[in-house]
């Protein structure tokens, strides 16, 4: 289409900064929230809790004691408890918070559980600073959620608790948290770079000693990331990746078999159909049916 059509036309994309995060496999499961009003001065019990709890507060100050420290929060600010914590409400009248009460989901009955803070993490290390109102407006949809109950009201909420959890890991203390969460970013810059050296692998017809060769390490280091990002193996992967390449070139842009071997380095078109047929479970020809090997 002619440039000039463009002309007036905007577009800004706005892209995913870290395409692949699977590797953040820790799932919080929303279980209830409360909105909190005191009419009257009280103290709530010293109790012990089983789960996580986020408190945010919507008019302050709001005052407690946690694991024997005496805490105050000021309005906007938020108190992460985590299981086993020993918590006491010392409440005003005419103070008022959220309360959001969540669990921590492994990805597996295989793996333990995970953990947000650190062990022997200080009850300070558990605020968090004002967020300028954007945790307030996810809890609010929470609440909406709940209070309109639609269908896929649950998932919804699960949804929202996920991101309002992730907010919250980004704004506590890199010091409170745990190893595993303090090693999430690293991991998924890892995994990150791996899918970028294998998509420049397909576009440039390179091999899995390439591959390797472009992130600087050893082909067996490169089998052991494959398998523990992927599950793969590095040239199961690669052919992986390159069929999945294959079929949007042929269904979506009207590549013909043989211009498709040919971009792909395949050593023929033959070839690249056994290894299509063979990762698909149908032949590539089925994805046009005027489509010949020529």
């Amino acid at each position: 289409m002619p440039a000039r059509e463009f002309e007036h036309i905007k577009k800004q994309r706005f892209i995913r900064p870290f395409p692949f995060e699977q590797f953040a496999r820790i799932k919080p499961v929303f279980e209830d929230f409360h909105l909190l009003t005191a009419e009257g001065d009280l103290t709530y019990p010293l109790h012990q809790h089983e789960n996580y709890e986020i408190i945010l507060v919507q008019k302050g100050p709001y005052r407690c004691t946690l694991n024997q420290s005496k805490l105050s929060l000021q309005e906007g600010q938020m108190l992460i408890i985590k299981p086993g914590d020993w918590h006491s409400d010392l409440l005003r009248k005419g103070q008022r918070h959220y309360v959001l009460h969540f669990k921590l989901q492994p990805a597996s009955a295989t793996i333990p559980e995970p953990r947000l803070f650190r062990e022997n993490a200080s009850p300070t290390e558990q605020i968090i600073a004002s967020d300028q109102g954007h945790n307030t407006a996810l809890i609010k949809e929470i609440e909406r959620e709940a209070t309109e109950a639609r269908h896929y009201a649950g998932s919804i909420q699960d949804a929202l608790s996920e991101s309002l959890f992730w907010r919250v890991v980004r704004a506590l203390p890199e010091q409170s948290l745990s190893p595993e969460l303090r090693q999430l970013p690293q991991k998924e810059r890892e995994k990150e770079d791996l899918a970028q050296a294998f998509a420049s692998a397909i576009e440039n017809s390179l091999s899995v000693a390439d591959v390797a060769q472009s992130l600087k390490i050893s082909p067996r280091q490169l089998a052991n990331l494959c398998r523990e990002y992927f599950s793969q193996s590095p040239a199961k992967l690669l052919s992986m990746l390159k069929t999945d390449r294959a079929e949007e070139l042929i269904r979506y842009h009207g590549y013909r078999i043989k211009e498709v071997s040919h971009a792909l380095g395949f050593s023929s078109p033959h070839h690249f159909s056994r290894v299509f047929k063979r990762l698909k479970g149908y032949p590539p020809s089925d994805l046009s049916r005027t489509e010949s090997i020529d």
